[in-house]
């Protein structure tokens, strides 16, 4: 699966928005661990930074511009809560007055959570260069007024351009970006035509849209997270030292409730069928046979270890011979 993050998706993090952190550290985690190809182009890692700093000025002039003092008519006074109000008021005032310090500085030293996050993105990826070549074509589509673009901004042309030449032929790419320009007109949770025709045509595959990584998220990965998980990986690790077929069948049963294994993930899972016999002995076992049926048969075409694919094709050829008995 291959996917491109814009930058206005990595900016709503220095705004108000209702994505989680994690969201966000789920889908660059299954980029290092093989569950997708995530593609960050120079053009990206350079409008981030760009705009880092304006961003995160609008949404403190918004938290600044709220007013935490409670406003209470005089005749209110009677009451016993007007007080109460009155010193959560005061408190509240302090708290804000508190956070802000606090987030100013750490804004000035590249302190907030955020920044660790996306620092530790850019550094681990490879961005996609800038080149001349790539900006002259994104200048000649800017000119003829092909999308995604607008106003005499030639970035969203430069990153659509390294895609479509970094991209593998076959594949479908998934773009996460509140960009209109990626949208139809007529339907704003779909492609915009041309540009689904463009990647149909010169990559045969499918352009999907999303504007938020959480609808991302929520159809591809079980609307939770993205391949990586760190108990599935013990799980799958366990798999290898599994002493017993009992313990085989319990580690299946925990490994079912995750709904998506990436290619490494099925790799890692045939590799301990092949070498312990704890669990390659019982590959034929109802509960066994679905999960790999589930997770592994999809996979068959992508695998290349000579005896990973042996194990499925005569656990296949078993099972047939089994249903037409």
């Amino acid at each position: 699966m291959h996917v491109f993050i814009d930058t206005n998706i990595l900016l709503n993090f220095f705004h108000f928005t209702k994505e989680e952190i994690d969201a966000l550290s789920n889908v660059f985690a299954s980029h290092e661990h093989g569950a997708a190809s995530v593609h960050l182009t120079e053009q990206v890692c350079d409008e981030f930074l760009r705009n880092r700093e304006s961003k995160i000025k609008d949404a403190l002039k918004k938290f600044k511009d709220v007013k935490f003092a409670a406003q209470l008519p005089a005749f209110m006074k009677q009451y016993e809560e007007y007080e109460q109000i009155r010193q959560k008021s005061s408190e509240l005032q302090e708290l804000a007055k508190a956070i802000s310090n606090k987030v100013d500085a750490d804004v000035i030293d590249n302190g907030l959570i955020t920044d660790a996050l996306i620092k530790d993105i850019f550094e681990k990826s490879n961005p996609i260069p800038t080149s001349p070549e790539l900006y002259d074509k994104a200048h000649m589509r800017m000119t003829v007024g092909n999308p995604p673009g607008k106003n005499g901004s030639i970035g969203d042309a430069v990153n659509w351009i390294a895609l479509l030449e970094n991209v593998p032929d076959g594949e479908n790419i998934h773009v996460i970006s509140e960009d209109g320009d990626y949208y139809s007109t007529l339907d704003e949770n779909r492609p915009h035509p041309f540009l689904k025709s463009e990647w149909s045509k010169k990559k045969h595959g499918e352009l999907f849209v999303y504007r938020t990584l959480s609808l991302f998220l929520k159809e591809h990965f079980d609307g939770v997270a993205f391949s990586y998980d760190k108990d599935k990986d013990s799980l799958i690790d366990s798999l290898s030292e599994a002493g017993s077929f009992a313990t085989t069948h319990n580690l299946i049963a925990k490994l079912e409730k995750f709904g998506y294994f990436s290619l490494k993930e099925v790799q890692r899972i045939l590799a301990a069928a092949v070498s312990n016999n704890q669990f390659g002995w019982i590959v034929d076992d109802n509960d066994v046979y679905e999960f790999l049926k589930r997770v592994a048969v999809p996979r068959l075409a992508s695998l290349t270890d000579q005896d990973q694919i042996e194990l499925l094709q005569k656990l296949l050829a078993l099972k047939q011979v089994e249903e037409n008995a």
